[in-house]
């Protein structure tokens, strides 16, 4: 299993073997003490034996909960500070906890295996339950290592790889016999009884941040999006990395850094994917606020990526060797930023992901709620000040974003149904294959949103294979049950969506943020142009897949084509062509599917 994991550890992986438990550790440091943290640590009297991948925040109020005198506690690992939060509370010790973490513990006596996942899952963990056996990792291939493990796909699953349907069951993966343990979760494992999954957090708005006024919300949102950023920034080596959009998100971050940054005497390395600086054609990119923010955050190390003869298809079979997970057309990109904030010796990576879900919500919803209860004033209000802002009629307003969230949920499902009958699917394999998820009500709501994030798998290995770790300051447990208490009243003002943002980090955000529309730039802008260059070898692999029967079953390689077809030579939307992003993904699908099940000899 080490040597599986090898390219997740850039400090080595390290094991050892005690009895019938064997436990290890991706070596990833990024503080000075997370060097002596030893694999694993015991406590002999308890008969306790803990692993753990932990970046701890608030460690102050947890040594004090527990106890620990300040001296004590500045020498002490997470590791280490993690046990003695199990020796004081036990299973709930985790309730206690704050950061990013995955933990195994082993109680000796009680041959009690306990797993556990940071509350939105920002570290990964994978586990299979097998006959006399349980095994955990941070990645697939490190299950795959063990004979025990079943190598083989679960058509459910990629049945809502093809659709796009993300409410398959928590935890569940594209591979038969594995999971992947839900944040905010406990694993409780003995010999001889099924496992059980626990949920030790949910969701939820926090009492402390409930019927507050908007001038609390303003400050909380500066002061605990502030923090989340910070801690992340306390005590590291190397100077910290940062995928700088240009949207609201990232940026917000890279401001907040500002003042950590001063006091450690280090800069924020942030990589940007735009279009080359003497582009000047119609594409949408994120370039212009990329360099609002250089000019207004000098603590920023900018490394724009451009993304020069990419070829998003190209190199696709040799990121199915190294990577063994399921491929996607944005790779590329993304390990050109992952190698720009390397290069830059950053070792912890920062984004902006999970900010439209938690304190930024777009306010798509907004107009539709506010007719929907009654608030016409406020309505008609709010519609001429969004037929202002963003340079719309009121009818496209209307249409667009008025009437679709009024319709009832029975048209609403018929046209969701309508829509998933023009993907390139074979209507048989979704009919035979797939997956009836768990639960639809509530679907779109923020709480919705964020639960189904943190019941999935994460982004945590792409990073760590270049040696870098992830963490998501939106993702803090404390953004979360702030966002989720704050009024949906105040996500909108005067046509502007993110107003919170606006009004909170209005000294952070470059002047120029306040009139800024609510869209985001997508990360590949030139996407149309790099799939136009690389049709002609990507129509020929599609008439060399479609000869492979159990593709076929699958996959409806006419309307796959047709999709490839229906945006014309040299047009382009700005990087959001969904019809074009459409047929990536199923193309993307097929080939993991072939290279899975080896029958791609003539790609070879």
């Amino acid at each position: 299993m080490a040597r599986q994991l090898a390219p997740l550890a850039p400090s080595g992986c390290r094991s050892e073997t005690l009895g019938e438990l064997g436990v290890g550790i991706c070596h990833a440091p990024l503080r000075a003490i997370d060097r002596i943290d030893g694999v694993p640590i015991s406590d002999a009297q308890a008969g306790i034996t803990l692993v753990a991948s932990a970046r701890l925040d608030d460690r102050a109020g947890l040594g004090a909960a527990i106890d620990i005198a300040p001296a004590e506690l500045a020498r002490m690992t997470d590791s280490a500070l993690i046990l003695r939060a199990w020796l004081r509370w036990g299973e709930d010790f985790v309730s206690h906890l704050l950061g990013d973490f995955v933990v195994a513990i082993w109680d000796e006596r009680r041959r009690r295996l306990v797993l556990a996942r940071d509350p939105m899952g920002q570290r990964d963990l994978f586990y299979h339950v097998g006959r006399d056996l349980l095994a955990f990792a941070p990645d697939v291939p490190g299950l795959w290592a063990l004979s025990e493990v079943p190598r083989a796909l679960e058509d459910s699953m990629l049945c809502n790889a093809l659709t796009q349907d993300f409410t398959a069951t928590p935890g569940a993966t594209l591979f038969t016999g594995i999971d992947s343990l839900p944040g905010g979760h406990l694993l409780i494992a003995q010999p001889g009884r099924e496992p059980e999954l626990r949920a030790y957090w949910e969701p939820h708005a926090s009492s402390a941040h409930i019927g507050r006024d908007e001038s609390y919300y303003v400050e909380a949102y500066r002061a605990i999006l502030g923090d989340a950023v910070a801690t992340r920034l306390d005590g590291l080596e190397k100077p910290p990395g940062l995928l700088l959009s240009g949207g609201f998100d990232s940026s917000a971050i890279a401001g907040l850094a500002r003042d950590p940054l001063e006091r450690s005497g280090q800069r924020l390395v942030a990589a940007a994917s735009v279009m080359p600086s003497d582009y000047s054609g119609t594409i949408r990119h994120a370039g212009r606020w990329v360099d609002l923010c250089a000019r207004d955050m000098p603590w920023l190390d900018i490394r724009r990526v451009t993304r020069d003869g990419l070829d998003p298809i190209a190199d696709i079979q040799r990121r199915l060797t190294e990577r063994q997970t399921l491929p996607s057309v944005y790779d590329p990109v993304d390990a050109a930023l992952c190698a720009e904030l390397a290069s830059g010796g950053a070792r912890l990576a920062m984004d902006g992901h999970g900010g439209d879900y938690t304190l930024n919500p777009r306010g798509r919803h907004a107009l539709a709620r506010w007719l929907a209860v009654g608030e016409y004033r406020r309505f008609a209000r709010e519609l001429l000040a969004a037929r202002r802002t963003s340079n719309r009629s009121i009818a496209s307003l209307v249409r667009h974003d008025v009437v679709p969230h009024l319709l009832p949920a029975r048209l609403r499902r018929w046209a969701a149904a309508r829509q998933r009958a023009q993907l390139p699917v074979q209507r048989g394999f979704v009919e035979t294959a797939g997956s009836t998820p768990l639960d639809r009500k509530g679907r779109g709501g923020l709480c919705w949103a964020i639960d189904l994030v943190r019941r999935s798998s994460g982004s945590a290995s792409g990073f760590a294979r270049h040696g870098l770790t992830l963490s998501r300051p939106f993702h803090d447990r404390r953004v979360v049950e702030l966002a989720l208490a704050i009024p949906p009243d105040l996500h909108v003002r005067d046509g502007h969506s993110r107003h919170l943002a606006r009004t909170a980090l209005q000294d952070v955000y470059p002047a120029e943020f306040q009139r800024r529309g609510r869209a985001n730039d997508d990360p590949f802008p030139d996407f149309q142009p790099a799939i136009d260059r690389a049709r002609p070898a990507l129509l020929a692999d599609l008439e060399r897949m479609q000869q492979s029967p159990s593709l076929a079953v699958m996959i409806d390689f006419s309307r796959l084509r047709s999709l490839l077809a229906a945006m014309p030579p040299g047009a382009h939307r700005s990087g959001w062509e969904q019809d074009t992003h459409t047929a990536l993904n199923t193309y993307c699908v097929a080939r993991y599917v072939e290279w899975f099940r080896r029958d791609n000899r003539l790609a070879d």
